[in-house]
């Protein structure tokens, strides 16, 4: 007897995401500044790029039924466009790439010593200009056309267009993260335990702290008070800039992988925890001071592996290390399902200047951009 499987209900993400598989672990992602690609870094060193403009939109899709007035979005009819991989391995993957000027990336190559550049299309090209040493961390300042560039010791500030070096400033340590303040004034340069704040404007060392940690993750509040980092050893650190004092929030679960300031949650979100762990700004546990601390979403039995702060609205998005991803309103148990568990973790969240897309890359090797409907949060 011919046994049948009933078919199978499409999914949410399988309405509204872009999935390729590129059977590579993903360890980083990144759209450039217009949002028309996105670059992800791989586990092996690879690039792949994948367009964002998307002929089959969810918008494009979405049908409002006569009979109820409810919308729905009916699947895709055509295949998807595969992916632009690199042959070979080319990037350093302990150097995270940057923006570079509207369309491309700036990343450190795995063999050469010059940094090179990559297009939208996925043409990888060296930037000949770039000092002839091996970069060991990278930032974008796009308002100034700039680049940041550590080369062990060496902060440099070189030309989007080209690379060559404006100006440079030998630090006490070596550089292993630069976080860049929003409005580009500031320059947090982190390694070897210290971290330095150096002006922009003149590459002016304004001061350098003994901070305790290995760096995952670094980010400025949008204050410039604060300057926190995720760490590898189960721990937030955070910097007071005006206090010149450091303090760490210490005992999660497992290492904080990423953190980030919601401007419209006005509050910090870390992963590394059963749940979302966060605090209300400016109010942040430091010495004997307890801060605010905010709940997100709904406490459960797997690690949040990875966070990623919505750039407009105050949600954000929660990667498990499940392969479960979930939508979270900062400070509210409100939750939604975006992605199902897959039983592998998540490794890399982002979203899009705009907040229209999240990508969304893990163990698995699957690399997957969901696009929200315009009504979808209304």
């Amino acid at each position: 007897m011919t046994q049948h499987k009933p078919p199978q209900a499409m999914t949410l993400f399988d309405l509204i995401a872009r999935t390729w598989e590129v059977k590579t672990e993903i360890s980083g992602l990144l759209f450039n500044a217009k949002g028309t690609a996105l670059t992800a870094v791989l586990a092996d060193g690879r690039l792949a790029f994948v367009s964002v403009n998307d002929a089959e939109s969810p918008d494009s899709r979405v049908r409002i039924e006569a009979d109820t007035g409810r919308p729905s979005i009916r699947p895709r009819s055509k295949p998807l466009p595969p992916p632009v991989i690199t042959e070979a391995p080319i990037a350093r993957t302990d150097v995270a790439p940057c923006r570079l000027g509207d369309q491309g990336i700036a990343f450190a190559h795995m063999e050469a010593d010059v940094l090179w550049r990559a297009t939208a299309r996925g043409q990888v090209l060296a930037m000949n200009a770039s000092p002839r040493a091996e970069a060991t961390a990278l930032a974008a300042l796009p308002k100034a056309g700039l680049i940041a560039a550590a080369f062990d010791s060496q902060l440099s500030l070189l030309t989007e267009a080209g690379g060559a070096e404006m100006s440079f400033l030998d630090l006490p340590h070596l550089v292993t993260r630069i976080a860049v303040a929003a409005d580009e004034s500031l320059l947090a340069c982190w390694g070897e335990g210290r971290v330095s704040v150096v002006s922009s404007a003149d590459l002016e060392l304004r001061q350098t702290l003994v901070c305790e940690g290995t760096v995952l993750d670094l980010e400025w509040s949008p204050c410039k008070r604060w300057l926190l980092a995720g760490c590898a050893d189960k721990a937030v650190t955070l910097v007071d800039i005006a206090a010149g004092a450091c303090d760490r929030i210490v005992d999660f679960p497992a290492a904080i992988h990423s953190l980030g300031f919601s401007r419209a949650g006005n509050a910090l979100i870390a992963s590394g925890a059963f749940r979302v762990v966060g605090w209300a700004l400016p109010d942040l546990p430091f010495g004997d001071h307890e801060g605010t601390p905010i709940s997100t979403g709904k406490p459960g039995l797997t690690i949040v592996d990875r966070v990623a702060a919505h750039p407009a609205r105050d949600l954000c998005a929660v990667g498990y290390s499940s392969g479960l991803v979930m939508l979270c309103r900062i400070g509210h148990p409100d939750e939604m399902l975006v992605r199902e568990g897959t039983g592998k973790a998540i490794t890399a969240l982002a979203w899009s200047d705009d907040g229209a897309h999240l990508a969304i890359g893990g163990t698995d090797g699957h690399l997957s951009i969901a696009t929200f409907p315009k009504n979808m949060f209304k």
